[in-house]
C-alpha cells in the first residue's frame, strides 16, 4: 500500500521542491515510519525539522544553525537546500507555500485558531522579510483537512469570524438545522489572495479527512486519534 501521496501540479511545473503527504497506513510522528517515507521519497530524514506545535500564529525560521531542533511554533520556514520541513495534522489545515523566483519555502499548520490568526498570512511575511519573496511568485498547496462539508462549529465560532473577517465579500460559513459548518478552506484562500497571491497559484487539493477517513487520519472521525498526516516540503 502506498505510503504518501505526490501534487501532480508541483511535481509537473515546480522542479526544485519534493512535497508529499502521507497516508492513514503512517504515523508522521512515529520515527520508524518517516524513515520508511522519506527513503521511499526521497527526503533526507537526518536533517527533516518540525515544530512543538502548540496552535500559535509563531513562524520559525530553519536555517544551518537550528536544522532538527523542535522549536514552539505552527510554521516553518527555510531556503537552505536538502532540509525537509514537516507540519503534522488530522484535521487542521496543512499549507505549503513556495516561492518559484527565489527558491524558498514555508509549510503552514492552521487549525481554526492559526487560521483565525492568518498564520498564512505571518509565513508569507516573514519569507518577504528573509527571502524577499514576492507573492506573485508563491504558488500555494492545500492540503488534506477537514472540509466545509463536515466541520461543525459553534454559533460563537462563526461570530468570532466574522467579527475578524468582516471585509469578506465571500461567505465562508453554513447554516442548516441550526447546525454551523465553518469552511476553513475558504478562509485560508482568502487570506492568501489577501496577501497577494494569484488566483490561478492557490491550488487547492479539495480533500476532506472526514469524508477520506479511510486513507487519511482524522481528530474528529477517529476518536480524537493521536496519529498525524505528515506533510514534508524539501528544497531539493
Amino acid at each position: 500500500m502506498d505510503k504518501y501521496i505526490k501534487v501532480q501540479q508541483i511535481d509537473e511545473k515546480i522542479d526544485f521542491v519534493n512535497l508529499a503527504i502521507t497516508l492513514s497506513n503512517v504515523d508522521s510522528k512515529c520515527r520508524d515510519d518517516m524513515e520508511l517515507v522519506c527513503e521511499s521519497a526521497n527526503f533526507n530524514i537526518e536533517n527533516l525539522t518540525s515544530n512543538i506545535q502548540i496552535h500559535s500564529d509563531i513562524v520559525n525560521k530553519i536555517d544551518e544553525n537550528n536544522i532538527g531542533i523542535k522549536l514552539e511554533g505552527d510554521a516553518l520556514i527555510t531556503n537552505v537546500v536538502n532540509v525537509p520541513l514537516l507540519i503534522f495534522t488530522a484535521d487542521c489545515v496543512p499549507i505549503a507555500i513556495i516561492d518559484k523566483k527565489n527558491k524558498a519555502i514555508g509549510l503552514a499548520h492552521a487549525g481554526w485558531r492559526g487560521t483565525f490568526e492568518r498564520i498564512a498570512k505571518k509565513t508569507i511575511e516573514k519569507m518577504n522579510k528573509y527571502y524577499n519573496t514576492n507573492s506573485n511568485d508563491l504558488v500555494c498547496i492545500i492540503g488534506p483537512s477537514i472540509g466545509p462539508c463536515c466541520y461543525e462549529v459553534s454559533k460563537e465560532l462563526i461570530e468570532k469570524f466574522n467579527m475578524n473577517f468582516t471585509n469578506s465579500t465571500e461567505k465562508f460559513y453554513t447554516i442548516e438545522w441550526d447546525k454551523y459548518k465553518l469552511d476553513l478552506w475558504k478562509v485560508n484562500e482568502l487570506i492568501l489572495k489577501e496577501c497577494g497571491v494569484k488566483d490561478e497559484n492557490i491550488i487547492n487539493l479539495n480533500l476532506c479527512t472526514s469524508c477520506n477517513s479511510d486513507k487519511f487520519h482524522s481528530y474528529r472521525k477517529h476518536n480524537q486519534t493521536p496519529k498525524r498526516i505528515g506533510t514534508i516540503l524539501q528544497i531539493k
